[in-house]
């Protein structure tokens, strides 16, 4: 399980790191200054990293124990959803943290997780 979030934190950490890059070289300041701009950008970037993630790790994991519906969804999901709490506290760590801005793109988060592990799924032999 722990090979599992491990490939997951490193799909996941790539993936941001290239939307990121590709966030700021191609969302308009105008339209990362709404809120529906925000959601549209770090939303769908946020889907993706979770689904890239999550289906990595579910193809990762391996063995007897993969067949177990709870614990086929903790190695998959471990991954986006320990990033999501980091991004949590992080968010609240802040003096006045905007919930409503950090809440939409993270629900976006993960329904990709969920779609990931179920793409992971139905991707294995």
């Amino acid at each position: 399980m722990v090979v599992c979030w491990l490939v997951g934190l490193v799909a996941w950490f790539v993936c941001n790191t290239a939307g990121a890059g590709v966030i700021l070289r191609a969302a308009p300041a105008e339209q990362l200054s709404s809120f529906d701009g925000v959601v549209l950008w770090y939303g769908s970037s946020g889907f993706v990293c979770a689904l890239v993630a999550a289906a990595l790790a579910a193809l990762v994991h391996r063995g007897p124990h993969r067949d177990r519906g709870v614990r086929d969804a903790a190695a998959s999901l471990g991954a986006p959803v320990a990033a999501l709490l980091v991004d949590s506290a992080l968010v609240a760590s802040r003096p006045s943290p905007d919930w409503d801005l950090f809440l939409a793109p993270a629900s976006l988060s993960l329904a990709g997780a969920v779609a990931g592990w179920l793409l992971g799924r139905a991707l294995r032999p």
